[in-house]
């Protein structure tokens, strides 16, 4: 059985309150969701589950589940996943296809979409009612309106449903700009629904310059109208105004370097949405996120509303091959509804209730490395720096680059060219932010994977190219995101599966297996069959991400370039003795941070084929590595050569080092370094610099870039862990 927490939140009581969960589970344990239930003490609530990953056995690794939950105001409460023999049943949301539409129904939402042309032909609730002629859009730079020619149902239980339609933004005349999927999602006996609409830029020019992005629900009405735009940082703000009136309030730059806000933005920044109510219904729109992604605006009047997801007059230079997901919520509603009570909706949206595991869960299903430590056993002074060190980054809002953060170290180098270089989640952010919410089940940690994986998926994967070794790539970090190049040193994908365990979302996954097929169209290239020159940190980066596509989807393949790559360190040592790094035409020289990348990614592949020949070729790198490598400060060097032979420091030998402990029991690997754990340990970053500018397209928020933490996290949390387990105390 596991437990389900609900931290206090809402000061309201919230009934049959759509919620979810993954959970993960040890090998063997569960073969069939048909009877996994979600209950609480007075019994079963209605959910629905699906696995997004299986053990090589077929049993469930991970299971998504949604639930309708009964949520205490101002309290917390305690749900159970557990096999029940009858699961609690009830009807699925109903999903009919005809000839021309497909009709969904909630109980109390009715959506009638088209299956070629606008998307919605009707959308109805017991007290309003829209009309295809009263719906415009999503429509781009005035003209292009979305225009769909594919659906596909993803999900469909007695909880939620989605429905995921493809197509393209076409004018009058015929001519498209820019393709887009959006995802529907409905809830049982719900009046309001969520919009993911995402918009891909698969044209033949660098850029398309976005001007306007809207979808409007238009409606006439002879009656008495009330108007209303909220928005929130603290309190909500109201502004009210009748028929005769016109609403505008957009979200722009000023408004967030002025704006002081205390909160952890991705958890919670603060509610944006319009609503309209001519006395026997009303429509209510929220833009979530809004803050993080402006520019942002609604615009309502006695017409209707205008969600304005790019206001009028904006200039967003949308590259070739990005990508951008923008969230937003309708909600159907009497006209007794007040703006004071959608608020409540509205901030529900804005920050769902999320249940989160005790740690052990993810400890005992051994669907990440040991680095769990129970509660009597952790040091709270380190714990304490993990968390400062998550908390003490820097971010940056707008609506291409919320979910990123530039690199000051790499921007003041130069490599932008003046510009802001962007760190595009290097060495893989969002799974550093799963495994401490696994660690911690601090609710922010959780976001902070869900807002940089989105960013990464949405922006800094190269969706369209002439070059098939630049296709579906993650571009490294650079200006604007995607001007940089392809290295296979610089892909990731761990990440992209946590997000898609944590939220069902397939287009994260898609995007995972895309990158891996990238990696192995890249290693196919000249450049990396040369013998004895191989770059140990591309290949051996290259090597994790394969692993680990492999321990995804027991698919095979992905280990089928192990041998040429593990080959290739074979000659690299070869050709010099050891694994030396050619520096200058005269010399080359140990690296310690490139030694360890390569003892990381062969101890992954270990894990799962051991072999003695790469057991030794482990622990053959890292006592060359600890005999030579160590200065008398008990540091590593940064590189063996009198001009580059200074305190390292770099975290990554601490995993090496732990991989030879491993292998071998020897205590003297984990000695070595000491002095490495301890100066990170020191370190403990500011908080709460406070300062904002913009620059590119940005409002920054000074802190530190994600990539320090990202690469530090794995290497530090297992000798940390490693030392504990082994009574070893600093």
């Amino acid at each position: 059985m596991n437990k389900l927490y609900f931290e206090k939140l809402s000061s309201f009581d919230r009934i049959k309150e759509p919620c979810s969960v993954a959970i993960p589970f040890p090998k063997g344990e569960i073969f069939d969701l048909d009877n996994l239930a979600v209950a609480d003490d007075n019994g079963q609530v209605l959910s629905q589950a699906v696995s997004t990953a299986l053990w090589s056995d077929g049993s469930v690794k991970w299971a998504y589940i949604d639930f309708l939950a009964d949520l205490p105001g101002n309290k917390s409460k305690i749900y159970y996943c557990k096999s029940v023999k009858e699961k609690f049943k009830l009807e699925d949301i109903k999903i009919v296809f005809d000839d021309k539409f497909i009709s969904v129904d909630t109980g109390k939402l009715f959506v009638k979409l088209n299956k070629k042309g606008n998307i919605f032909n009707s959308i109805q609730s017991n007290y309003i009612r829209f009309e295809e002629k009263n719906i415009k859009g999503p429509l781009i730079n005035g003209k292009y309106n979305a225009v769909v020619d594919d659906w596909q149902v993803i999900s469909q239980g007695p909880v939620t449903a989605v429905l995921r339609g493809k197509g393209k933004h076409i004018d009058k005349d015929g001519n498209s700009l820019l393709d887009f999927i959006v995802n529907l999602q409905f809830f049982k006996e719900k009046d309001w629904f969520k919009i993911d609409y995402k918009i891909l830029n698969f044209e033949k020019s660098e850029a398309v310059s976005i001007k306007s992005m809207s979808l409007d629900f238009n409606k006439k009405s002879i009656n008495d109208i009330k108007l209303c735009i909220a928005k929130s940082n603290y309190l909500t703000s109201y502004t009210k105004g009748g028929k005769g009136d016109s609403l505008y309030y957009e979200i722009d730059a000023e408004h967030l370097i002025y704006e002081a806000n205390e909160h952890f933005p991705e958890v919670f920044y603060g509610t944006f949405f319009a609503d309209w109510n001519d006395g026997e219904g009303g429509i209510c729109a929220t833009l979530f996120q809004a803050y993080q992604n402006y520019p942002k605006a609604f615009k309502v009047d006695k017409g209707g509303i205008s969600i304005q997801i790019v206001p009028k007059g904006s200039k967003i230079e949308f590259l070739r091959g990005m990508s951008k997901t923008h969230t937003l919520f309708v909600h159907l509603h009497s006209a007794e509804e007040t703006p004071e009570k959608l608020n409540l909706r509205s901030l529900q949206f804005q920050m769902p209730d999320r249940p989160y595991l005790d740690m052990e869960n993810y400890r005992d299903a051994k669907v990440f490395p040991d680095i769990f430590l129970s509660k009597p056993e952790q040091v709270q002074d380190y714990e304490e720096v993990f968390v400062r060190k998550m908390d003490a980054r820097g971010k940056a809002y707008g609506i291409l680059n919320w979910g990123d953060v530039p690199d000051m170290h790499y921007t003041k180098q130069g490599r932008g060219n003046g510009e802001l270089v962007w760190v595009n989640n290097e060495y893989d952010f969002p799974h550093t932010a799963m495994l401490m919410y696994a660690r911690t089940g601090e609710r922010r940690m959780l976001d902070y994977l869900l807002v940089s994986a989105r960013h990464w998926f949405d922006i800094d994967i190269c969706r369209c190219s002439d070059d098939d070794c630049r296709l579906f790539g993650q571009v490294i970090h650079s200006a604007r995101h995607v001007s940089g190049k392809i290295e296979i040193s610089h892909e990731w994908v761990e990440g992209l599966f946590d997000y898609y365990h944590m939220t069902n979302d397939k287009f994260a996954y898609e995007s995972a297996i895309e990158i891996g097929h990238n990696i192995k169209r890249n290693l196919k290239l000249p450049r990396y069959h040369k013998d004895g020159e191989i770059n140990a940190r591309e290949t051996g980066w290259a090597l994790r991400a394969l692993v680990a596509l492999y321990n995804e989807t027991n698919d095979k393949t992905w280990l089928d370039d192990v041998d040429f790559i593990i080959g290739h360190f074979k000659s690299w040592k070869e050709k010099y003795g050891l694994w030396l790094a050619p520096y200058t035409d005269n010399v080359a020289v140990r690296v310690p941070f490139m030694i360890s990348i390569a003892v990381v990614s062969l101890m992954r592949y270990y894990e799962i084929k051991p072999n003695i020949e790469i057991k030794n070729m482990i622990v053959e790198a890292v006592d060359d590595m600890v005999e030579n490598c160590i200065l008398d400060s008990g540091l590593f060097y940064y590189k063996e050569m009198p001009s580059l032979k200074r305190n390292g420091n770099n975290t990554t030998v601490l995993e090496a080092l732990v991989c030879a402990y491993r292998l071998t029991g020897r205590r003297r690997y984990l000695e070595a370094g000491i002095k490495t754990f301890s100066e990170y340990m020191k370190e403990k970053p500011n908080l709460y610099s406070g300062d904002k500018y913009e620059k590119d397209g940005a409002v920054i928020v000074s802190g530190q870039s994600t990539k320090g933490i990202a690469q530090s996290f794995m290497p530090v949390a297992s000798f940390y862990y490693t030392l504990v387990k082994e009574g070893i105390k600093i």
